[in-house]
């Protein structure tokens, strides 16, 4: 996410201005209502909050779309909850990096010879959650309107189940047991779909990271000797699945948005301080400006507001285009952001909380949809089989190159953020 406060959202709901009680109901029903936002007299602010009104774009309007309340008990959404606690969940994503350092698939002997044992002790969770994916779906529970508040659990659970299949997978393959390796990048490839098509932020980037370790599982899978062509056409075809249902990659900076205008709103309210960590609310009350910062960003708010609408509007507009086409409005955003400290009335809600990390995470986006893009080109060429037509990394503006020989094929055109090297895939 691209703000900070997800993981300050404790220090919101028990304390407000650093010591008044707040309560938490009552919070998230003023936040979600936008109240003290819609009695603004700015006339931009106004004109904003009504083209988002008409786009079916605030809070509660994002909830109706999404459909919320139509869960299925035995769905993957519906038991995910059920099937892990919160220790064993992170038992597990502790120890998922030893398996897949930096996403690569871990080479070490150690490592490999664990888990079985690792798996073994979670075979209750990993049965469990294979019986929730092989049912019908539903969405993962939150509300837009609950803003920071919303309970986005479910992400380290999805993670920690999505993490149990990759382990699973390289055990699996380093046993030449292509079978259950195919099996695991199956029920993988089914949890990084329903993160990715959430609508949440958090979630969107929670499956960007799971599939960087997929696609590395899928070229430990496909370099095994032992690995037939059957094989790797049923690999094929679980990216193609994946690629038929990329998720519309407006919907989480919608949300997002959303979430930022409950964060104005929670401002307006009187709760600035208790949106900062606490080293930096130590910070400000050790040099006595605490309680002039707060009044600073509400005596700016308005212009605040209207500077962080103006560039999720402009940002949001340019999911329609591949991420090189717009690169450089988003550097002119970028170059407005870093040169806000410089406006007279400078937009600290938005510089200070709810815009840094915003254009690394659209990269990311990119080199996700990229590094897909170069692993169909390269399993459709090793299988001679006709692909899409991806021809443009969407992150770089630059051409893929498919090489071939009688051995071997190789896709260039991936920058090192999107793949250490290039992408061999050994014809089969």
């Amino acid at each position: 996410m691209n703000r900070i406060g997800y993981f300050l959202l404790l220090s919101l709901a028990l304390a407000g201005c650093r010591g008044a009680e707040v309560d938490v109901a009552d919070m998230v029903t003023l936040a979600a209502k936008l109240e003290k936002t819609k009695q603004s007299s700015s006339t931009p602010l106004q004109d904003e909050l009504r083209r988002l009104s008409a786009d079916r774009a605030l809070p509660e309007q994002i909830d109706g779309r999404r459909n919320v309340g139509a869960l299925n008990p035995e769905s993957f959404a519906g038991r995910v909850h059920e099937i892990l606690d919160d220790a064993q969940t992170e038992r597990i994503l502790k120890r998922l990096p030893d398996f897949y350092s930096d996403g690569r698939v871990s080479a070490n002997a150690v490592s490999l010879e664990s888990a079985a044992g690792f798996l073994k002790f979670y075979a209750g969770p990993h049965a469990a959650a294979r019986k929730a994916l092989d049912g019908s779906q539903s969405s993962f529970q939150w509300l837009a309107a609950e803003g920071w508040f919303a309970d986005t659990k479910f992400i380290d659970r999805a993670t920690a189940l999505c993490g149990l299949e990759l382990i699973a997978g390289l055990d699996a393959a380093s046993r030449e047991d292509n079978a259950n390796a195919i099996a695991a990048l199956s029920y993988a490839g089914r949890i990084i779909r329903l993160l990715a098509e959430d609508g949440h932020l958090l979630s969107r980037l929670a499956a960007v990271d799971l599939r960087v370790k997929w696609l590395h599982l899928v070229e430990a899978v496909v370099r095994e000797p032992a690995t037939s062509r059957t094989d790797v056409q049923a690999i094929y075809e679980l990216l193609m699945r994946q690629m038929a249902q990329w998720p519309d990659e407006t919907v989480p900076w919608q949300t997002d948005r959303a979430i930022g205008l409950q964060t104005f709103e929670i401002v307006r309210h009187g709760h600035y301080l208790s949106l900062l960590s606490k080293e930096e609310s130590d910070a400000l009350t050790g040099e006595g400006m605490h309680l002039i910062k707060a009044r600073a960003v509400q005596r700016y708010i308005d212009e605040d507001q209207v500077f962080y609408l103006d560039i999720m509007r402009r940002l949001i507009e340019l999911q329609r285009f591949p991420y090189f086409e717009g690169k450089k409005v988003l550097n002119s955003l970028d170059d407005q952001i870093s040169a806000a400290n410089q406006l007279e009335k400078y937009p600290q809600i938005s510089v200070e909380l709810l815009l840094p990390n915003t254009l690394k995470a659209l990269r990311r986006i990119a080199d996700d949809r990229a590094r897909c893009e170069a692993w169909v080109l390269g399993l459709a060429k090793a299988l001679n089989t006709n692909p899409p037509e991806y021809v443009t990394n969407p992150e770089t503006g630059y051409p893929y190159e498919v090489l071939s020989d009688a051995a071997t094929v190789e896709v260039l055109g991936l920058s090192p953020e999107q793949w250490p090297h290039s992408i061999r895939v050994p014809i089969r």
